[in-house]
């Protein structure tokens, strides 16, 4: 509910993964390269890097993630670019 509100309000959404915050701007405000990477069809890692950009994403590499945080770290970072489920 916070990301489509911030959609709403063309702002960005803050979460914490693993203590460390992470800020993910409104769809509309998101990098190209995101588009790029889901047209080129690159792939999850792709879209989640361009969505967070390369200093978020050199964080969530600091905390030596495995798959198993990637996966978690990915839905949250879904579920705040307002890409989650809309249960239709």
């Amino acid at each position: 509910m916070a990301a489509k509100k911030a959609e709403a309000a063309n702002e960005p959404v803050e979460f914490d993964y693993k203590g460390v915050p992470f800020v993910v701007q409104s769809n509309k405000k998101l990098p190209l390269d995101l588009l790029e990477a889901i047209e080129e069809d690159r792939g999850e890692i792709q879209i989640v890097r361009a969505i967070v950009g390369k200093e978020q994403w050199a964080a969530f590499k600091g905390l030596s993630p495995n798959i198993e945080d990637f996966e978690e770290f990915a839905a949250l970072v879904s579920e705040a670019a307002g890409f989650g489920d809309s249960g239709n």
